[in-house]
């Protein structure tokens, strides 16, 4: 990772940690089974990660949810096939400071998700500015505890082999927020 990439990261850690913790967007459940729109975000790491994800929203779907998906791709994710994604994007989306250049991006913060699913194992600063902004009433991620203020249910997941460690992540959201009544 070039020295711009580490500070921009670095910067966008800092005010996406400030924002969530400031912003007070009124957070509500309103159970899976009434939810009507869903967004999923993700970082594109491997074909097999991929179609874990691209299940995960087939089962959303299946739910008869209206989903939504970003997906953060390395220009160097993008030599994959399945990587040419329509909702794909890059850490130029948004600038060092926050400032979103995207469309697609900010229209996607913008969407008032009944639930926002981040399906990560790891952190991504680009991804937690998205998520510290975005006015989902509720935000679900894999359990971190320097991220708590970014989401309103997280996931602990034994982590064993990486792809399996997805499966049971995807696995443990749906069946948490199935669970969850308003």
């Amino acid at each position: 990772m070039n020295l711009y990439l580490t500070f921009k990261f670095f910067i966008l850690k800092i005010i996406s940690r400030f924002l969530s913790k400031k912003i007070a967007i009124e957070r509500s459940n309103v159970g899976l089974k009434k939810a009507a729109t869903i967004g999923v975000m993700y970082s594109y790491e491997a074909p097999a990660k991929h179609e874990i994800v691209q299940r995960f929203i087939r089962e959303l779907k299946n739910l008869d949810k209206k989903v939504i998906v970003v997906c953060y791709t390395t220009e160097k994710d993008r030599v994959y096939p399945s990587s040419s994604l329509l909702y794909a994007f890059g850490h130029e989306a948004i600038t060092a400071f926050g400032k979103i250049k995207n469309d697609r991006i900010q229209k996607f913060i913008d969407v008032s998700f009944d639930y926002l699913f981040h399906v990560d194992m790891e952190t991504n600063p680009v991804l937690d500015y998205i998520i510290a902004h975005n006015r989902a009433k509720c935000r679900v991620g894999h359990f971190d505890p320097m991220r708590r203020s970014l989401f309103e249910v997280m996931v602990k997941v034994r982590r064993t082999i990486p792809i399996e460690d997805m499966k049971r992540l995807t696995h443990q959201m749906l069946h948490y927020t199935g669970c969850m009544e308003s």
